[in-house]
C-alpha cells in the first residue's frame, strides 16, 4: 500500500514537472512588442503629399522602436485595396494602416466595401492638409463674395473638377450645387496634377486642391484662389478666408492623414504605438519636417481622435444621402 502511495505520488510528481517544462518554453518565447518588422500600408501613391509625410512618420517610428518600418504603397478602389490587405493580415499590429477619412466614410456609399468601419480603430493623427478652391482665369471673381454671386448665375455653365480617387471632391461639388440652387457639370480626373492642367486650359473653371499642387500658378496670375474649404485657414495661405468663416458653413471638406489599427490588436500593443506616436508628432523636429510635405498639424487630442472621426462619419452619411452620392 505504501509503495502503491508513492508510485502515485510520483508521477503526479512527474506530470507536474513535465507541465512546468512544457509552460516555460512559451513563456521564453513570448517577446515584448515590437521584435519584428512593422509594415505600414498607405492607400496613396508615391510622391503625394500624404506618402512624403508618412514617410516621416515611419523613419520615425522606427527610431523610436528599434525595429524596421516599411511603408507599403497599396493604391486602387479608392482605398480599399489597402484597406482589405490589413483587414485580412493577423491582428498584432504589426500590419497597420495610413489611410485618410475615407476609411470611415467609405461603407455608407460603397456597395459591399468589404468591411465595417468598425473593424479599425484610430491609433495616431499625423497631419491634414485644408484644400483651397481655385477658379480659371475666365471666371470674374477674386474673392469668396464674388465668386459665390457669379456661381448663384451661372452654375449650370461652370465644370467642376473632381478627382475620381476620392468622393470627397464629389461632395464639396454637391454642397455647392446645393448652396447656390444648381446642378454643377462634375467632370473626372484621375490625379491632382491632371484636374490643374484642365483649370490652367479652362476646360475646368473651379477645383479644390491644395496650395502645393497649385499656390505657384496663382503667383503667375494663371489661376485664382478663392477661398479655404476647410474649418481653419491655411497656414500656406494664411491671408485667405474659409468660405465657413464668410459665411457658407456647409463648404467644409477634412482632408486628413492618420494611422489605423485592426480593431481586435492587443490593448497593449495599442497602447505602445499610440504613446509613441504621441512623442512623434508633438517633436518640433516633425512639424519641420512636415513643411515641404505641404501637409499641416492636425491639431487634435488624441482621446478625442476616434469620436472625431465617427461624428465626421456619420455627418458625411447623412450628407451623402441627401445628396445622392453613392459608388458601386
Amino acid at each position: 500500500m505504501i509503495a502503491a502511495r508513492s508510485l502515485f505520488r510520483a508521477g503526479a510528481a512527474g506530470v507536474m514537472a513535465l507541465c512546468v517544462a512544457l509552460a516555460v518554453p512559451a513563456v521564453a518565447g513570448a517577446q515584448p512588442y515590437p521584435s519584428k518588422a512593422i509594415q505600414i500600408v498607405t492607400s496613396v501613391g508615391p510622391g503625394s503629399n500624404f506618402d512624403q509625410l508618412g514617410r516621416v512618420f515611419a523613419e520615425r517610428l522606427r527610431q523610436k522602436l528599434g525595429v524596421p518600418v516599411v511603408l507599403e504603397n497599396a493604391t486602387g478602389g479608392q482605398g480599399l485595396v489597402a484597406t482589405r490587405r490589413v483587414l485580412n493580415a493577423k491582428s498584432d499590429g504589426y500590419t497597420l494602416l495610413l489611410t485618410s477619412s475615407g476609411l470611415a466614410t467609405m461603407p455608407a456609399i460603397v456597395k459591399n466595401a468589404g468591411y465595417k468601419a468598425e473593424d479599425f480603430v484610430a491609433v495616431a493623427p499625423l497631419g491634414q492638409v485644408p484644400f483651397i478652391l481655385y477658379a480659371s482665369s475666365s471666371v470674374p471673381a477674386t474673392d469668396i463674395a464674388s465668386f459665390m454671386s457669379y456661381l448663384k448665375s451661372n452654375a449650370a455653365n461652370l465644370n467642376m473638377g473632381l478627382l475620381t480617387t476620392s468622393h470627397i471632391t464629389t461632395m464639396l461639388a454637391r454642397k455647392f450645387g446645393k448652396v447656390v440652387g444648381g446642378e454643377l457639370v462634375e467632370i473626372g480626373y484621375r490625379s491632382s496634377p491632371e484636374t490643374l492642367s484642365a483649370l490652367l486650359a479652362n476646360d475646368i473653371q473651379m477645383v479644390a486642391t491644395t496650395h502645393a499642387i497649385a499656390g505657384q500658378h496663382v503667383a503667375l496670375g494663371k489661376i485664382k484662389a478663392i477661398g479655404v474649404v476647410a474649418d481653419e485657414r491655411t497656414q500656406a495661405v494664411p491671408d485667405l478666408p474659409t468660405f465657413k468663416e464668410m459665411g457658407y458653413p456647409t463648404l467644409v471638406i477634412n482632408v486628413w492623414e492618420a494611422l489605423f489599427a485592426k480593431a481586435d490588436v492587443p490593448k497593449d500593443v495599442l497602447d505602445k504605438i499610440r504613446a509613441v506616436s504621441r512623442e512623434i508628432v508633438s517633436d518640433p523636429s516633425y512639424l519641420t519636417a512636415m513643411v515641404p510635405t505641404g501637409m499641416e498639424p492636425w491639431r487634435i487630442p488624441f482621446d478625442s481622435l476616434q469620436s472625431v472621426i465617427d461624428e465626421e462619419a456619420k455627418a458625411f452619411k447623412k450628407d451623402a444621402d441627401e445628396l445622392k452620392i453613392s459608388f458601386d
